[in-house]
């Protein structure tokens, strides 16, 4: 399967250029918003499949980009990989999810903890203190993984930042139509 470079990075960049269009409309802002957290799935599973060279779906792109003579295509993949960071971080950004995780996988250790060793864990107490422990270090660590993605989602949300990684992935979509 392949799929086409060139649309995902125009549409990509139409969905990233939303702060444009959020002054005409809010619900074309949402609207846009929404639509580009689908393509920015999409755009980072094929930017990941193109640069780890699985080529499932990513195969036209290594032909188009031996068979061209622009010297900027070969920089399409950063900007298809902020492209797509981009799109999915804008509409989950404000979720707290670390919580939420850290809640599941302690609950999780500790019936695992239960099922696997009955005798160790007999007391509540002490499956008590290993979901508290569990679920105390995990939201740590998710938190601050949270913290960095909040921090890098809000400086490529920040409007002219989104404008200028919208257009150059628009560029860069119409340098792949144009080989």
């Amino acid at each position: 399967m392949v799929v086409s470079a060139g649309v995902l990075l125009i549409a990509g960049g139409l969905c990233a250029c939303a702060p444009l269009f959020k002054r005409l409309s809010q619900s074309l802002g949402r609207a846009l918003s929404v639509i580009g957290f689908l393509v920015g799935i999409v755009v980072l599973i094929v930017a990941v499949d193109y640069a780890l060279g699985f080529n499932f779906l990513s195969g036209a792109i290594s032909d188009a980009l031996a068979a061209t003579s622009s010297p900027y295509l070969k920089y399409f993949l950063p900007a298809m990989i902020l492209l797509g960071i981009l799109l999915i971080s804008r509409p989950i950004r404000n979720v707290r999810w670390a919580s939420l995780l850290s809640l599941a996988l302690g609950l999780l250790i500790a019936y695992i903890l239960r099922t696997f060793f009955p005798s160790l864990f007999t007391s509540s107490t002490v499956l008590v203190i290993v979901f508290l422990i569990a679920t105390l270090a995990i939201y740590a660590l998710l938190r601050f993984v949270e913290d960095i993605f909040e921090f890098i989602g809000s400086v490529l949300a920040f409007p002219p930042i989104a404008i200028a990684i919208g257009l150059v992935n628009i560029y860069f979509g119409i340098l792949f139509f144009s080989i």
